[in-house]
């Protein structure tokens, strides 16, 4: 008995760590599933973006213990599927660190089907969250009666799905398997902003900010559609999040290094996403954590290197070179065949070489600059083979990286010289000149940033407040500002955040504008890094604690009073699906400037009154826009659950 005690102790410590770890506090689990619940509801079982083909196939392939693509599970011709590359005899796919990572929840999709029809599993997984999420409310509101409710709504949501369930074809656990994957990827996103400003500013401000991080974002139009995007948003979060905890003095090494663990999944995911984070983290983390000793940095380099094995090994293993990722290779292009079975093989004719033009999700590191051929005996021809590719793709890395810089410099460019562009960008969509709008049927859906979540906005009164902060400043304090930085965990958090909000949007706006974008997708990954920012500002931050119900009450009345009030609006007047974006533009642009003339006056009068309520509101109105998109104006593949489906045909919109 005394040799199973201490046995039972360390498993308790080891799962309090980990709890501690993956969600902080009973507050981030709820948080958590509240957020999956919640986005789960408009999951579609679908191909929304021909990207996303190539993606599932990889997971099918990986699961199938190869790399290559040999088997083609979802297409409707291999040419609508972009994202596939060659490299020799085979056919290369794309995005391997979320095939990658998804494999687990395929495995458990695949095991709950051979036992029950997928639709009742998936209803079933849903109504053990719900109830869940009810237990965990009730707890922290010690109100038993809310756990009572819940736990009988989610009952009954389950007994509702199953009497309107269809059969659901196990063939769909590939892309369940990358759509789970991507929800998870939006809980994290909320417990990490969730943390990091209860942290900084106690638990309202974190709470509020997780909340508005997760459903008031694009993150929850992207968590369902398998992109990569939401994926990147947790893993930059996760950055953010570690970063900040690590300028403690008494923090690990092991935290410090974490972040840097998390840059080296996302190079394995997108390594020009993964550079810019990357380069940002190095300068502000050595120059202001609070020790830069020999063992530290030791730890810091060795997790790091650790982290990039993946990137590296999966590299080697599909381009034959440890650096070069498959988006560098040659587009597969039409130089394949897809058999019956599903099988591909590949014809012998030239390679494609990459054409942005063909692929509706192009990257900055789509061409790939010319570099040394070892092919004909040259110089490198007596080398190994793998020493080989390591060499030239070390020669060929200047030409690379300098192709990825320009893309930076261009964004500047855009920045200090093309007002106009940079507006089509941030502010106002409409029709742009330059899209193509035949690929979207006309419609004109491709909404900016501010039109789709709002409550960015709030970020034009940062000059204001720093102005105010720089007139009042005496010669004494602004000396003082070097200090305050390195010493002060919230600045050096805000430094880096900064630098990752600026970079992304250099290194992505000589793509945009760009069709199939609707919520200006590519910068979706820095959204909650910026939303960050704005709950920094005083005014926001203050009212949010001091007011937190009414935040509370304006984000529900407006979610709520939002979709109701446009479906009504929409049965009356009947609008394509252009026009009941574009209606949504001009109302969340309408809600931003009336919550940025709230908390301008908030900064000027020094007092947070109704800056709670107008936060709320924005974050509603976001919310609203995610919700009918989900649920009524893209209607693509079929509804995980059935009772969604029942509820959005009763909906009198299309």
């Amino acid at each position: 008995m005394t040799d199973e005690q201490p046995l039972r102790k360390r498993v308790r410590d080891v799962r309090t760590r980990l709890f501690g770890a993956l969600f902080g506090d009973r507050i981030g689990l709820t948080l958590f599933l509240g957020v999956v619940v919640v986005l789960s509801l408009y999951w579609r079982v679908g191909f929304y973006i021909a990207d996303t083909y190539a993606i599932a196939n990889t997971v099918i392939n990986v699961a199938d213990g190869h790399l290559d693509i040999q088997r083609i599970e979802y297409s409707l011709t291999l040419g609508s599927q972009p994202g596939l590359y060659r490299s020799g005899s085979q056919v290369i796919g794309r995005n391997y660190a979320a095939a990658v990572l998804s494999i687990p929840f395929y495995w458990l999709l695949e095991g709950v089907s051979a036992l029950v029809e997928l639709r009742i599993a998936l209803a079933a997984g849903w109504s053990l969250l719900a109830a869940a999420l009810a237990s965990q409310l009730g707890g922290l509101l010690d109100r038993p009666r809310v756990t009572l409710v819940g736990t009988l709504l989610a009952l009954g949501a389950f007994l509702a799905n199953v009497a309107l369930a269809t059969p659901l074809a196990s063939r769909w656990t590939g892309l369940l398997a990358l759509q789970l994957l991507t929800l998870v990827a939006a809980g994290v996103v909320a417990v990490a902003l969730y943390r990091l400003l209860s942290t900084l500013h106690g638990r309202r401000v974190g709470v509020a900010t997780g909340i508005l991080s997760a459903l008031a974002l694009p993150i929850a139009f992207w968590a369902t559609v398998p992109k990569r995007h939401v994926f990147s948003a947790a893993l930059i979060a996760v950055v953010l999040l570690a970063f900040a905890r690590s300028r403690r003095p008494e923090s690990s090494a092991l935290l410090r290094a974490s972040a840097y663990a998390a840059v080296g999944v996302l190079a394995w995911l997108h390594a020009a996403e993964a550079l810019v984070v990357f380069v940002v983290l190095v300068p502000v983390d050595l120059a202001t954590a609070p020790r830069n000793d020999r063992r530290t940095l030791i730890v810091v380099a060795t997790v790091f290197a650790l982290s990039v094995v993946p990137f590296v090994l999966t590299n080697l293993a599909v381009t034959g070179s440890p650096f070069e990722t498959p988006r560098m290779l040659p587009s597969l292009g039409d130089a394949a065949q897809l058999g019956p079975d599903g099988r591909i093989s590949i014809e012998t004719a030239t390679p494609t070489p990459p054409d942005p033009t063909t692929t509706p999700t192009p990257s900055p590191t789509d061409a790939t600059p010319p570099g040394p051929d070892s092919s004909d005996g040259g110089p490198l021809g007596a080398l190994p083979g793998v020493v080989q590719a390591l060499v030239g793709t070390l020669a060929a890395a200047p030409a690379r990286l300098s192709r990825l810089w320009e893309f930076v410099g261009e964004g500047a460019s855009i920045v200090l010289g093309d007002p106009e562009r940079l507006g089509h960008v941030f502010f106002r969509s409409g029709r742009v000149p330059g899209i193509d709008y035949s690929i979207n049927q006309q419609e004109a859906i491709e909404l900016t940033v501010l039109e789709s979540a709002p409550i960015l906005g709030v970020l034009v009164a940062a000059p204001l407040l720093w102005g105010r902060r720089v007139l009042a400043a005496t010669r004494e304090s602004l000396r003082a500002v070097p200090t305050a930085i390195r010493t002060n965990p919230r600045y050096q958090t805000d430094l880096l955040a900064g630098g990752i909000v600026v970079m992304f949007t250099l290194l992505y706006l000589p793509r945009l504008p760009l069709y199939s974008q609707i919520t200006m997708r590519y910068l979706v990954p820095a959204m909650p890094v910026a939303l960050y920012g704005v709950a920094r500002i005083p005014a926001v931050r203050q009212s949010l604690d001091e007011h937190f119900q009414e935040f509370l009450r304006a984000y529900a009345v407006a979610s709520v009073t939002g979709v109701v009030g446009v479906v009504a609006a929409f049965s009356w007047i009947e609008p394509a699906l252009g026009e009941a974006m574009q209606f949504h533009a001009l109302l969340n642009l309408a809600v931003a400037g009336l919550t940025i003339a709230v908390v301008v006056v908030a900064i000027v009068r020094d007092h947070e009154k109704g800056v709670a309520t107008a936060v709320g509101t924005a974050g509603g109105a976001g919310t609203t826009l995610f919700v009918l998109s989900g649920i009524e104006y893209f209607t693509y593949g079929q509804f995980a659950y059935p009772i969604v489906r029942w509820l959005s045909e009763l909906l009198p919109v299309f």
